[in-house]
């Protein structure tokens, strides 16, 4: 970055100690120093450009390669320079580096079905910075980064609205059948504000979208598998019991009434000797129902 001892005379993103400012998931890195003057050298990667601005102008835009730099001459920049500063004003010329990597950013949230069911998604959506004269004009630059994150809190709001207009009119169980008026919804508006920083959006997905409630979650999945409501709840009860090593797990799923083998109906008496035969034909029983479930 510095190639002299007393003026810098180059300008690139890659420091002396071989580290450089273009970090994966920095989109844009600005260097305002005041050694940047006429004749100094500025190097642009293979997959970067650069944007010089002088006192807040956009002076030039320069694509991947080596260039020598010419500020321009101002009565005002000659009076500085008879104070020691090379006939540069410190501070007003700017070499503005951006990557046209691809870059790869998620956002999460939460919206709700018509039922009022919370539902957690997730969009990935993958871009390429085009036009840095743009996207120079319409962020707003909070130190010398802009990064994917900072892209992704702008953007997360659009989202979410694009998301909530559809789900928001739809039932839980059209959810997974809906899913392509939610990937269109998402990357037109993605399409649309991206374009406008001049950014060019190459896809996005809709990576993850399920209900925030893992019970309201089994039971979704159940009954995307073809089974009806009430047997869905059923299994999911029928699965926490089993957690829990309730002997009732089994009369849950196949929606049996349970009774404790030392206890029956009608207030029958049970012999101690009689305990394992009045058991085995409860076990033989709820295996007979299991096998009468259609397949």
């Amino acid at each position: 970055m510095t190639a002299g001892i007393v003026f810098r005379t180059v300008v690139r993103t890659l420091m002396e100690n071989g580290q450089d400012m273009m970090a994966p998931g920095v989109m844009i890195w600005r260097d305002h120093n005041v050694d940047i003057r006429t004749r100094s050298r500025m190097i642009v990667e293979s997959n970067q450009k650069s944007i010089v601005r002088i006192q807040g102008q956009i002076q030039q835009v320069y694509d991947a390669g080596q260039y020598d730099l010419n500020t321009p001459n101002s009565p005002v920049a000659n009076i500085f320079s008879k104070l020691g500063y090379g006939g540069n004003v410190p501070w007003t010329v700017e070499a503005i580096f951006f990557s046209t990597s691809r870059f790869e950013s998620r956002t999460k949230g939460v919206s709700q079905t018509s039922e009022l069911i919370p539902l957690v998604y997730e969009v990935a959506y993958y871009f390429q910075i085009t036009d840095p004269v743009k996207l120079l004009q319409n962020v707003q630059l909070n130190g010398v980064f802009y990064t994917v994150a900072n892209l992704s809190e702008y953007v997360s709001p659009i989202i979410d609205q694009s998301v909530s207009q559809v789900l928001n009119i739809i039932s839980v169980r059209e959810l997974y059948s809906s899913l392509h008026k939610l990937s269109d919804a998402v990357t037109a508006s993605l399409r649309q504000i991206l374009s406008e920083l001049g950014i060019n959006l190459i896809i996005s997905r809709i990576i993850r979208i399920e209900p925030e409630d893992e019970t309201m979650k089994r039971i979704v999945q159940f009954t995307g598998m073809g089974i009806d409501i009430n047997t869905a709840i059923r299994a999911r009860l029928a699965e926490l019991m089993s957690m829990n090593s309730d002997p009732a797990a089994t009369n849950m799923l196949l929606g049996k009434p349970y009774f404790n083998m030392y206890i029956l109906p009608m207030g029958q008496a049970l012999n101690s000797e009689d305990i394992p035969k009045a058991y085995e034909q409860q076990v033989s029983g709820n295996r007979n129902e299991v096998q009468k479930q259609p397949q």
